[in-house]
């Protein structure tokens, strides 16, 4: 999806930026959109953020995006969730933040 846009053409919800999968050398390997509202982060078919081979159980956590405020929340399934190498239950995002999922590196990219 091209950065520039605000919308995304497949199911037209408001674009509020992009988790993006880094490799252990910290370039990019993949990117997932992040929209306005609740998105669910895991291994399952039914997450909007679907990670596979990270070590996620079915349903992770999910990032909550309202009023231009961002918040992981972790569903206690598997492998804490870390925000800024600290342990996060419930943590508020910013942009440029390091989260670590199963065993994988993201960075929090947000408009």
């Amino acid at each position: 999806m091209d950065p520039s846009w605000k919308v995304c053409p497949v199911c037209i919800a408001p674009l509020a930026g992009w988790l993006v999968a880094l490799k252990e050398d910290g370039s990019v390997e993949k990117s997932y959109t992040i929209h306005e509202g609740k998105s669910f982060i895991g291994s399952a078919v039914d997450c909007e953020i679907r990670i596979l081979n990270a070590g996620l159980a079915r349903q992770h956590a999910y990032l909550s995006v309202f009023d231009n405020e961002c918040s992981l929340v972790d569903l206690g399934n598997g492998t804490p969730v870390k925000v800024n190498k600290i342990d996060s239950v419930k943590t508020l995002l910013i942009d440029g933040d390091i989260l670590l999922l199963g065993d994988k590196q993201f960075k929090i990219k947000l408009l």
